[in-house]
């Protein structure tokens, strides 16, 4: 690799990436409107010719609750301990529910604009929005839960070579399976210690990354190119783009620091940077996120004509690699 990338993943999620935290009826306003916030960043992301995987839970490709109903006996329910993670066993008590709409858990019709775009790729987010390192599910499970989410993806012409793990949750049991389904690459975790895998963060560790999303306590969350004949590509996490909020406005510019002097250093070193968040981060305070993640994209221009900082997806960016190698 001749020069450094820029990389963006947002995982794709609607309400399944929150039913087990989230309340479902005061936050359902939000996620409707999580709709319109993606086409506005599909928008922009095109305009700027910015390339960006999509890692889709797998159910928003079906067409509705009832093609999710009709494949039942396809799934192999994950046997969480904690069966509040259980998505499957949540989504069939709110479908029953008179406040229940689609629109919020199916997206068909925003994953084929996807599709038809010219600078977004499509990877995989589980199925079920699966978490691989809660207690009492297992790895035979995950792998049902994979194959789910290929057929799902073929149903729209859609090959999905790389994931996301939800809640950052995987080992190498589960990263082992992936070559199975022809996936070879994942967003992994950052090796700093802050930003090591783990199932649930301490509220230290959680305080450390709010520091670190304002000031240099880390370092720079950077990484150097991987080989080219990788068998599974780690395509490292550096940071979450953390929202605007009514007490995070004050500190906006402090993260936008962040952000720009890392980039800036990946752009002079050679390495690759990798951004992301979800597309609901974005639905309060739309504008402002909007104008945040417009100065970002001002600051790669510039490195782009600067030192040919590319913007890559994940998986434009391993092909970049594979090709440079």
């Amino acid at each position: 690799m001749k020069n450094g990338s820029f990389i963006i993943s947002l995982d794709f999620e609607l309400f399944w990436g929150v039913l087990d935290c989230e309340d479902y009826l005061s936050n359902l306003t939000r996620f409707k409107h999580t709709r319109s916030v993606i086409e506005g960043l599909i928008d922009i992301f095109e305009k700027n010719a910015i390339r960006v995987t999509w890692s889709t839970v797998g159910i928003l490709m079906m067409d509705g609750s009832e093609e999710l109903k009709n494949m039942q006996s396809d799934i192999l329910t994950p046997t969480y301990t904690d069966q509040e993670l259980n998505n499957y066993r949540t989504f069939s008590i709110l479908r029953d529910a008179d406040e229940y709409t689609d629109d919020v858990f199916f997206a068909r019709e925003l994953v084929t604009l996807l599709k038809e775009s010219k600078y977004q790729d499509i990877g995989t987010h589980t199925f079920s929005h699966y978490y691989c390192l809660e207690e009492g599910q297992t790895v035979e499970q995950f792998n049902n839960d994979l194959t789910l989410a290929g057929k799902a993806a073929d149903q729209i012409g859609v090959s999905l070579t790389s994931i996301v793990f939800p809640r950052n949750q995987y080992s190498n049991d589960y990263i082992k399976k992936l070559k199975t389904h022809n996936i070879n690459i994942f967003r992994g975790n950052p090796e700093k210690f802050i930003y090591k895998t783990r199932k649930k963060d301490s509220l230290f560790i959680r305080a450390l990354h709010l520091i670190d999303t304002y000031f240099n306590i880390a370092g720079n969350v950077t990484h150097i190119h991987p080989g080219p004949n990788e068998e599974i590509y780690n395509v490292k996490a550096s940071r979450f783009l953390r929202p605007m909020s009514k007490d995070g406005r004050l500190f906006k510019n402090l993260q936008l620091r962040r952000i720009k002097n890392e980039m800036t250093y990946a752009a002079q070193h050679n390495h690759f940077y990798h951004l992301w968040w979800h597309p609901h981060n974005f639905s309060r305070f739309t504008e402002e996120n909007f104008m945040f993640l417009q100065s970002i994209i001002e600051h790669f221009e510039y490195l782009n004509k600067t030192y040919h900082f590319s913007s890559e997806s994940m998986e434009s960016y391993v092909e970049k690699v594979r090709a440079d190698g």
